[in-house]
C-alpha cells in the first residue's frame, strides 16, 4: 500500500514510454501510455508520429516520459567477454571512443554484452526540446537494451523491436541484431503488444518496475531528471491539495456561521415579538418614514435625467438594434430593510440584441460623441444565433 501511494505521488496513474527510432529511412517516434487501474496496468493508448511537437500535442497534460533513443544516432554492438566492468566493455567494443562526448549503456547477460553509445549533446538537445514543450523526461535508455527488463515476461525465444531482432534464452537476452522491421504481436502478462510498441512499452513499464539492470555513465543525469520532475509534481500537488484544504475550511466556517447566525436570528425575532404594542407602532412608523425618504431621494435623483437620457438613446437607435433593458443608475445590491440604497451613480446599463455588428459599432461611436457621455464600456457582445448577437454596455455619464 505504501509503495503504491509513493508511486502515485511521484508519477500519478499514467506511465509513458517514448521511443525515437528510424522507419524506412525516416525518423519515427513510438509512444505507449500505460494506465494503472487498481492493481493492474492497462495499455491506455499507442500512437506514432514524426516530430516531437506532434507527439507532445497528443500526450496528457503534465505527462512525464521514459525516453528510449533507438535511431541511427545510437551506435550498438554485441560482444563476448568475461569482463564485467562497463567502462572496459565499452572500450573493447569501441576502442578509440572519447567517452567525454558520449553516454553509454551496457546490458550484460553472462558473457554476452550489448553495448550502445550516443553523443551527449544529441541526448541533451532532445531532453531540452521536450522540456521547452513542458514534458519532463525522467529517464533514458539507448538502443534495444530495455528488452532485457521484460525478457522474463516473454515466452518466445525470438522477438522483434522496431528495428532489431532479439534472441532470448532462459529468460535472458542472448543476442541483439539490427534488422528490418517485422510486424509481430506478443502477449505480455495479458497485454497485447506489437513489435513497434515493444520498446516504448518497456520504457513505460520501467517507471513501475525499475528493474533495468544495466551499466551506464548517465545514472547521475537520470537521477537529476527524476528529482527535477518530482519537485515540480510535488509543487503542483501541494497547490492543488492546499487549495482544496482552504476550500474545506471555508465551507466548514460557512456552515458554522450559518448555523449560529440562524440561532441568533431566532432569538432576535423572539425578542421583537415580546416588545410592547406601543414600541412596535413607533418602530414601524420610523421604518415607513425612512423608506419614504429613500424613495423620494431616489425619484428626485433619477426622474428628469432618466427621461432625458432615455430619449437620447432611443432616438439614436438603428433599426438593427433591439433593446431588452435600460437601467439608469442601476442598483448595486438588492434593496433591504434598514439598509441604504446603493446605486451605480452616473451609469446607464443597456442590454439588447444586434443583427448588424457594423451598425452596432457606429451606434456606440455616435453615443460616445455626446457631451453627456464620458465613456462606453462593452461588457458583453456574443452570438445568440447565426444572425443575432446579444450585447450589454455600460455608459459612463459626464459629471454635471
Amino acid at each position: 500500500m505504501r509503495d503504491r501511494l509513493l508511486k502515485y505521488l511521484n508519477y500519478g496513474r499514467r506511465f509513458c514510454g517514448v521511443e525515437h527510432t528510424s522507419k524506412n529511412g525516416q525518423d519515427s517516434i513510438n509512444v505507449t501510455l500505460l494506465r494503472q487501474a487498481k492493481k493492474e496496468l492497462l495499455v491506455d493508448d499507442f500512437f506514432e508520429d514524426h516530430s516531437i511537437e506532434a507527439i507532445v500535442q497528443k500526450l496528457p497534460k503534465n505527462q512525464h516520459i521514459y525516453l528510449v533513443l533507438n535511431n541511427d544516432k545510437v551506435l550498438t554492438k554485441t560482444i563476448e567477454s568475461e569482463q564485467q566492468d562497463g567502462l572496459k566493455l565499452v572500450y573493447k567494443a569501441f576502442p578509440n571512443i572519447n567517452l567525454d562526448e558520449f553516454y553509454y549503456e551496457v546490458l550484460s547477460e553472462a558473457t554476452k554484452h550489448y553495448v550502445a553509445l550516443c553523443r551527449k549533446d544529441y541526448i541533451e538537445d532532445i531532453i531540452k526540446r521536450y522540456s521547452e514543450l513542458k514534458v519532463a523526461v525522467i529517464d533514458i535508455s539507448l538502443g534495444s537494451a530495455l528488452v532485457g527488463s521484460i525478457s522474463g515476461f516473454i515466452d518466445q525465444n525470438q522477438v522483434y523491436t522496431s528495428n532489431a531482432k532479439v534472441i532470448i534464452e532462459s529468460g535472458s537476452v542472448n543476442y541483439i541484431e539490427k534488422t528490418e522491421t517485422s510486424s509481430e504481436t506478443y502477449h505480455i502478462n495479458g497485454l497485447r503488444i506489437t513489435s513497434q510498441q515493444l520498446l516504448s512499452f518497456s520504457g513505460a513499464l520501467q517507471t513501475v518496475l525499475n528493474n533495468n539492470d544495466v551499466k551506464t555513465n548517465f545514472l547521475g543525469k537520470a537521477n537529476e531528471l527524476k528529482n527535477e520532475y518530482k519537485q515540480i509534481r510535488f509543487f503542483n500537488l501541494f497547490l492543488r491539495s492546499g487549495g482544496l484544504f482552504i476550500l474545506g475550511l471555508l465551507l466548514i466556517n460557512f456552515f458554522f456561521f450559518n448555523h449560529y447566525f440562524n440561532k441568533v436570528d431566532e432569538l432576535r425575532q423572539l425578542s421583537e415579538v415580546n416588545q410592547s404594542t406601543k414600541n412596535q407602532i413607533l418602530k414601524l412608523d420610523e421604518v415607513v418614514s425612512r423608506k419614504q425618504k429613500m424613495v423620494d431621494d431616489l425619484l428626485k435623483s433619477s426622474g428628469s435625467k432618466s427621461s432625458y437620457y432615455t430619449n437620447k438613446v432611443i432616438h439614436s437607435l438603428p433599426n438593427s438594434i433591439l433593446l431588452n433593458r435600460f437601467n439608469y443608475q442601476p442598483l448595486l445590491k438588492r434593496i433591504k430593510a434598514d439598509n441604504a440604497i446603493e446605486l451605480k451613480t452616473n451609469i446607464i446599463e443597456v442590454v439588447g440584441e444586434s443583427s448588424n455588428s457594423e451598425a452596432f459599432s457606429n451606434w456606440i461611436s455616435s453615443l460616445e460623441a455626446e457631451d453627456w457621455v464620458s465613456k462606453i464600456d462593452i461588457i458583453d457582445y456574443g452570438s445568440a444565433s447565426s444572425k443575432v448577437s446579444d450585447f450589454k454596455i455600460e455608459m459612463i455619464l459626464s459629471d454635471d
